[in-house]
């Protein structure tokens, strides 16, 4: 039983990492402006400050 677990979980590992890599997908600058806003209610960030950080986060990855 064990073996058969073992088997399971190199198998797993090996289709992760055939997948290839993982490409982050963020919100919509609006959204996350909102959700900002939402959480932090004196937040001075506006629309052009989140979607610049969007693009600085997508050009890392």
């Amino acid at each position: 039983m064990l073996e058969q677990e073992l088997k399971e979980v190199q198998r797993e590992r090996e289709e992760n990492k055939n997948s290839g890599p993982t490409v982050a997908v963020f919100p919509e600058a609006a959204d996350l402006l909102n959700q900002l806003k939402a959480r932090r209610k004196k937040s001075r960030a506006d629309l052009a400050e989140v979607d610049t950080f969007l693009e600085i986060l997508g050009s890392e990855s």
